[in-house]
């Protein structure tokens, strides 16, 4: 016969005090099978008992909001428990249920389940261990083994404060806009709202224990905690409450030699510090916190005992070898999932090899998709924060640079240029999404700079990009972040809207990217063979030197996926959609209108490639220009920066485009043959600085933001405006 009991709404910690206590009591026969049912009173956060709370509770909010903050006794990750949840717990041994932890947890979820369909809900068993409804989560649950004997517990959702939650745990901050509440309710289902009313406890109490009943086969009776349990209660109670419980089992580690990664799996998330004696190549200590299910229990613990003082060429074959000797079993966990989490900070140990302090090593938040330095010798992209951009700059928000020399981010561009990589400001969760995409489909190594906290928010789409085609490397920043100052600061960064300055950490990325060849040395075994076009060498400035390499079609072409949304159709003008013969007709007519017209001729035309489609372009754009016979030609011959030794009457700066526009006065200014990221760029530069008409004839998608553009403008299309002149 199976005991119920209801033991009230109470403190985490005199909850957390009895499932330990009926834990122990049922290894050691004390107890019969029990089915307990609980509510939290204050309301609560509590952890899972791997898990560091720093890394997973937003203290500051909790503390303010009177949350109170515990450590659960069995794995899994954070929850946060309101006074309406129920909590129910099966605590019974492996020989009234079988021994496997997958079974259990299937058999007991599934019969939580049958107890909330007799409410009336649809609610079934979604691996590895929640029960949904029709894809909405109603109930985590996980469990506990001590011996034969286990705990295993789950919530129900009864009526539910989804924004309280989100602002509680450490979770994405796109979550706490109104959109993300929105969009995380639809993820989450609540009796209330399933139901249209809030039944009274009893009544789900009764419907769980009938789905219980008919799932695992047993017959009950409602009981009463026994003495023991109450005199153990009143005599531990005050012990899960304190900092040894909640913040010392698994206490987030401060020592500054202490190397950190983060690792992911179906099995949930591994958090693990790892100390390294460099010279030596030995690991001295590792430490692995995280939201997984393990069993037995200490299995963590004895797998860090195990690795302490093992050679780093040996901590593979060491993992490996401790579980083929231990029994031991996880949900939706293998071998290969640990070896991945231990090696993952290991291997910023490389960093050493090319000259990094050990102290500097955390510098390196990850290297994702491969080895350290052979991510860095491929890097073909640089992602920079605008964080990083001082409050006064005009190109904090935007996604290229003035290079002016007022902060670090001008130098990490110059770097770039310097090795041949293409540097991108990313000003938006969008914008890197969209930028790590392109980067998957051109098989693109990045390197790039966040935070530890974004980087463990945002670890999904940076493994996705990996396995999509995408490896990098990441470097920290300097400063107090948007994750440490709250979430409204949070939610200001997701969109672009922080306003704290931070900044790059200069010395580490340049003595990593010293692996790397520099542009010069790539172009010297390059194939690819370039010289000024016929048909514009002589709008060459007189000053201007051939360089080593320049920006090439592919190029352009490979940052499609980037540009591809934009296309409205052949044409705009203004925030109209038109046909080429009408976006044709008005140009010919501002043509002629206006008094002082520009022409800025891009690498794609002011360079002969070889390639015919882009020759005969050149040749029509110099007959539109010998019909005009007024145009103020103008050359932006490649995107390195001019540091003001240029003469703006014949050639574009790069970085301050208007320059050039301004020094004449121009009031048109067509561009052609300039590169799709770096014409978004003029544009935004041009509308700002100045009162030009802008004009891109774009080979790709075009540019709705210029005042009139055309996509896909072949020689023909060039021609065709010729005859209209």
């Amino acid at each position: 016969m199976w005991r119920v009991v209801y033991t009230g709404a109470r403190p985490h910690h005199e909850n957390i005090a009895l499932d330990r206590i009926m834990l122990d009591l049922m290894a050691e026969g004390k107890i019969p099978p029990t089915v307990r049912f609980l509510q939290f009173k204050p309301e609560c956060v509590l952890v899972g008992f791997h898990q560091a709370v720093e890394q997973e509770v937003r203290l500051e909010y909790t503390q303010r909001e009177g949350i109170e903050v515990g450590r659960r006794i069995t794995g899994g990750g954070a929850i946060y428990f309101d006074e309406t949840q129920i909590g129910w717990e099966v605590i019974a041994t492996t020989e009234h249920l079988g021994s496997s932890y997958e079974e259990l947890t299937r058999r007991i979820c599934t019969g939580a389940a049958k107890g909330l369909q007799r409410l009336g809900i649809k609610a079934e068993f979604r691996p590895r261990n929640d029960i949904e409804v029709e894809g909405r989560k109603i109930s985590g649950t996980g469990g506990v083994f001590e011996g034969k004997a286990f705990l295993y517990q789950g919530t129900v959702l009864m009526d539910f404060n989804v924004e309280r939650m989100l602002k509680s745990l450490q979770i994405p901050v796109e979550k706490l806009t109104s959109k993300g509440i929105k969009s995380a309710e639809d993820r989450v289902e609540w009796v209330k709202r399933a139901l249209g009313y809030l039944p009274q406890k009893e009544e789900v109490f009764n419907a769980l224990l009938e789905g219980l009943r008919e799932e695992l086969g047993f017959d009950f009776q409602w009981g009463e905690l026994t003495a023991e349990e109450k005199e153990l209660l009143e005599s531990r109670k005050d012990y899960y409450r304190s900092e040894e419980w909640v913040f010392g089992v698994k206490k987030a580690p401060q020592d500054s030699e202490m190397l950190f990664g983060i690792y992911r799996c179906p099995g949930g998330t591994f958090r693990v510090s790892a100390k390294v004696d460099l010279q030596s190549k030995v690991l001295q200590q590792v430490m692995v916190n995280g939201d997984f299910f393990v069993r037995p229990q200490r299995l963590i613990y004895d797998l860090e005992a195990y690795l302490k003082h093992t050679p780093l060429q040996e901590v593979e074959k060491r993992v490996r070898e401790f579980f083929s000797q231990k029994e031991w079993e996880g949900l939706n966990l293998k071998v290969e999932d640990f070896v991945e989490a231990v090696l993952f900070p290991l291997r910023k140990v490389e960093g050493a090899e090319i000259g990094m302090e050990k102290k500097r090593l955390n510098n390196i938040i990850a290297s994702v998709g491969g080895g350290l330095v052979e991510n860095l010798k491929k890097a073909k992209v640089m992602l920079l924060p605008y964080c990083a951009k001082p409050r006064w700059c005009d190109y904090r928000h935007l996604d290229d640079c003035g290079e002016c020399g007022g902060c670090t981010v001008g130098d990490a561009y110059r770097l770039a240029y310097q090795k041949g990589m293409i540097p991108i400001t990313i000003t938006s969760f969008e914008l890197l999404r969209d930028t790590l995409l392109w980067c998957a489909q051109n098989g693109y190594t990045y390197v790039g700079h966040c935070c530890y906290e974004f980087y463990e928010k945002r670890y999904e789409i940076f493994r996705r990009a990996s396995e999509e085609g995408a490896n990098g490397v990441l470097f920290d920043i300097l400063g107090t972040t948007c994750y440490s100052l709250g979430v409204e600061e949070e939610e200001k960064a997701y969109h672009g809207e922080f306003t704290v300055e931070l900044d790059l950490i200069k010395e580490d990325l340049y003595l990593s990217l010293s692996v790397k060849e520099d542009a010069q040395e790539q172009s010297q075994r390059s194939e690819l063979s370039f010289d000024f076009s016929p048909h514009l060498a002589d709008f060459r400035p007189s000053y201007y030197k051939k360089p080593r390499a320049v920006p090439t079609p592919q190029e352009d072409r490979t940052r499609t996926s980037m540009q591809r949304e934009v296309f409205l159709g052949e044409a705009t003008l203004g925030e109209q959609v038109v046909g080429y013969s009408e976006a044709l007709q008005t140009l010919a007519r501002w043509i002629r209108q206006a008094e002082r017209p520009t022409l800025v001729v891009g690498p794609l035309l002011f360079w002969d490639f070889g390639e015919k489609e882009l020759q005969e372009k050149a040749k029509a754009l110099r007959e539109l220009i010998e019909k005009v016979g007024r145009f103020n030609v103008k050359v932006l011959p490649d995107y390195r920066p001019k540091l003001k030794k240029y003469d703006p009457s014949v050639e574009m700066d790069p970085p301050n485009p208007h320059h050039a526009v301004l020094h004449g006065d121009h009031d048109l200014t067509l561009l052609v043959g300039v590169h799709c990221y770096r014409t978004d760029f003029v544009i935004r530069l041009l509308r700002k600085y100045t009162q030009t008409k802008v004009v891109a004839l774009c080979g790709l998608y075009g540019h709705p933001t210029a005042h009139l553009s055309t996509s896909f403008t072949s020689a023909e299309k060039i021609e065709d405006l010729v005859k209209l002149l």
